[in-house]
């Protein structure tokens, strides 16, 4: 068999020859025609007047005083979909039946497909006993049995069956393939798409590995069917060992249920119910969950629930919501549901989609996962408007676009505010002489706010309350002098200067007094912003002034894909501004140097290295560097990240940042996948803080697949306390049989 050893066990069922005739070539020679209703049943019981049984055979004769019509040589009969092929069918008029003789072939209407060496037939095909039976499922499935007896051409009866969807080993048919099931007995319900097993087991290359008194499984073709899935077990430090029972519930065409009980010796009973539904003009999805945690207290139960929906109410707008709620943080991460989040989610909001334009209007809470999180001191924005609009080139090849927004922001602790805003932007780009590229921009960003409990967080302003509205007009002006050259057989080379001329008011401190900061607590300075006309993230801080912003830009194209890329750029501010946070790289006139360089000598590798170094003694404050080596069959990356400050630190005015700020970071990451042996896909990662000279996590993954299984093996370790919980061990291995499901084993 394909990706498996061939071994040497029993057979299947039968011979070599009744495998062989899974592959059988059918061939028919029509030489004669007749209707077989007729012949079978005499003018006194036709079988179908309607649809009549019709065959084809090399040759057909006829004994008037028995009733019996041979038909021999590449016979072929049909009727009702049913069709028959044999090498010789001999028709019993008197008692209504047939018997198929030599590389029986029937077909169904529903595509399945039977070999067997001899068939008993009658009610125009509808009955048939069969011996030695071989059948063709979809996908790959095949079915084989000592016997088979059929009822009204809808309900088979299997003696001794074997079923799997494993190809058989090319060197020696005559091996058990990797996985099949086989049983006492079996019924194959042609009509409901069910198989049946009794006394059943599983073998792993011909060997018992488990054992059921009863199972069943949806016909192959079947795409979803209610029933019980295959079990799933494990063990836990957190809820012990545990055995969930999932069960598929096929409401209807457009909606379904998986329901699974979870039974654990250190918690639950738990119960899990996901829900699906498809609409005509949307879909949704629902998961509860509930039981008893082991930081239950007393009998009190523990629960959550995940939902979403979208609904299109017409071709421009639609509606949608998710609502996302948990009783326990750790009930969450105990069945792992959603281990290690911060926080959890719920809106509802209305969207439209116009030629150009984009419009919303939402409604958000949040519900904090983790234990240095307050619940009162979340947001609760409601609503949240936004429109943004794109505008045709004009006549003189400008374009205008505009962002408006609106939100009301409110908190049982801390600032509540309300903010209305209006961003238009008009972008004229041009060409000057020499082929300079320039580009005029003017932006005018118009805010109004309204705020209450300022002096609390997030904002810890000087006054309990502001009304404020200001207009910031923006104007810069920039040009890029794209200098091309050929190196002949050492590719192409463009080099390229930059500059850019912004002019702005200038904007310090006072704005935190009276203005609630939601938008721009996040602040980083690098290549990526260096041109931008507001580098804080939002509209709620901007340090304004004017500014001369310079780059040298550069890149070398070699023949065969090899490239080499970079920037290197600074800063001119001609006023101070105390509004961004400390040793961010924007303290002084001049500003840090950024950079970024991309070499890739060959197409299966390349190194990314961005920077930021100190404009008075170039050591380096920010280093994010990334390299990636091979293709999918090996692939190897690694990434190594140094900050003098904290990146994950949210900086807010006034007052100094406390000491956790000025923690440095340094890591580093390293991750390889290879799929260099056949069947066989292998990934690990590891993340290490070299400041603390302590590893983050790690990982490691394994999947082995063939065409009827697929094996996966999946190891985590984080070594950091996240929530207070020091560190966790997930291992998961899962295993799918194709067309049966799959089952694992989880250890926590």
């Amino acid at each position: 068999m394909k990706g498996a050893r061939c071994r040497r066990h029993s057979h299947i069922v039968g011979s070599g020859a009744l495998l062989a005739a899974l592959g059988l070539g059918l061939v028919s020679a029509p030489v004669a025609r007749a209707q077989m209703a007729g012949l079978v049943s005499g003018p006194q019981r036709p079988i179908s007047k309607s649809a009549p049984v019709t065959f084809l055979a090399d040759g057909v004769s006829y004994d008037r005083q028995t009733g019996i019509i041979t038909a021999t040589g590449d016979v072929e009969a049909w009727q009702n979909g049913h069709v028959l092929y044999a090498d010789k069918v001999v028709i019993d008029r008197n008692n209504n039946t047939a018997t198929a003789i030599g590389h029986v072939v029937m077909m169904e209407p529903s595509g399945e497909v039977a070999f067997a060496r001899r068939a008993y037939l009658s009610q125009g095909m509808k009955n048939a006993v069969m011996h030695d039976v071989a059948t063709i499922l979809a996908e790959n499935g095949r079915i084989v049995a000592n016997g088979a007896r059929r009822y009204g051409g809808v309900l088979n009866e299997l003696s001794k069956p074997v079923y799997s969807t494993c190809d058989l080993c090319k060197r020696n048919p005559n091996a058990a393939p990797l996985w099949q099931i086989k049983a006492r007995s079996a019924i194959d319900d042609l009509q409901h798409k069910v198989i049946e097993y009794h006394d059943a087991e599983l073998q792993i290359y011909g060997f018992p590995v488990f054992w059921l008194p009863y199972i069943s499984q949806p016909d192959p073709s079947v795409k979803r069917q209610s029933g019980m899935l295959i079990p799933s077990f494990g063990s836990s430090t957190h809820i012990g060992e545990f055995f969930a029972i999932p069960y598929f519930w096929d409401i209807s065409k457009s909606q379904d249920a998986t329901i699974v009980p979870i039974i654990a010796t250190k918690a639950g009973p738990v119960l899990d119910v996901k829900y699906r539904q498809a609409l005509n003009d949307g879909k949704l999805t629902v998961n509860i969950s509930a039981g008893k945690d082991r930081y239950a207290q007393n009998t009190g139960l523990s629960d959550s629930i995940f939902s979403n929906g979208v609904f299109d109410l017409n071709d421009t707008w639609r509606a949608g919501f998710s609502y996302n709620h948990t009783s326990s943080v750790q009930y969450l991460n105990d069945f792992r549901y959603l281990p290690n989040a911060a926080f959890l989610a719920s809106n509802a909001y209305i969207e439209g989609f116009g030629e150009g334009s984009y419009a919303k209007i939402s409604a958000d809470t949040y519900q904090g996962l983790v234990a240095t999180i307050t619940q009162s001191e979340l947001p609760i924005v409601a609503p949240y408007a936004h429109y943004d609009y794109f505008g045709a080139p004009d006549e003189f090849g400008g374009r205008f676009s505009m962002e408006a927004s609106a939100y009301n922001v409110l908190r049982q602790v801390g600032t509540q505010s309300r903010r209305v805003a209006v961003v238009g932007n008009y972008d004229l780009p041009g060409t000057g002489p020499d082929g300079i590229l320039l580009d005029a921009r003017v932006r005018l960003v118009a805010a109004g706010y309204t705020a209450s409990k300022l002096n609390e967080q997030p904002n810890y302003s000087d006054v309990g309350s502001a009304q404020t509205a200001r207009a910031i007009p923006i104007g810069a002006i920039s040009a890029r002098w794209p200098l091309e050259r050929s190196a002949g057989d050492w590719g192409e080379q463009i080099i390229e200067p930059r500059v850019q001329l912004e002019v702005a008011p200038s904007y310090g401190l006072g704005q935190t007094q009276d203005i609630p900061n939601e938008d721009s607590l996040d602040f980083q300075f690098t290549d990526a912003n260096l041109f931008s006309l507001q580098r804080f993230g939002g509209l709620d801080r901007f340090a304004g002034g004017s500014r001369v912003d310079y780059a040298f830009q550069g890149a070398w194209y070699l023949p065969g894909g090899a490239y080499v890329t970079g920037l290197v750029g600074q800063s001119y501010s001609f006023h101070k501004s105390l509004l961004y946070p400390p040793d961010s790289g924007l303290n002084d006139n001049v500003s840090d140097i950024v950079g970024r360089a991309t070499v890739a000598p060959v197409s299966w590798f390349s190194v990314t290295y961005r920077t930021r170094l100190s404009h008075q003694d170039l050591g380096a404050r920010m280093i994010d560097t990334y390299a990636t080596f091979g293709n999918k069959t090996l692939s190897v990356n690694g990434g190594y990240l140094y900050t003098t400050t904290n990146p994950y630190y949210l900086f807010t005015q006034p007052g100094p940042p406390p000491a956790a700020y000025y923690i440095p970071r340094h890591e580093f990451t390293f991750g390889a996948s290879t799929t260099l042996i056949p069947h066989w896909t292998l990934s690990g990662s590891t993340q290490r803080n070299i400041q603390t000279g302590q590893f983050d996590n790690a990982a490691f993954a394994a999947t082995w697949q063939n065409e009827c299984t697929a094996v996966n093996v999946t190891f985590y370790r984080s070594f950091t306390s996240f929530n207070y919980d020091h560190g966790t061990t997930t291992l998961l291995i899962n295993i799918t049989l194709k067309t049966l499901g799959n089952f694992g084993f989880s250890a926590l």
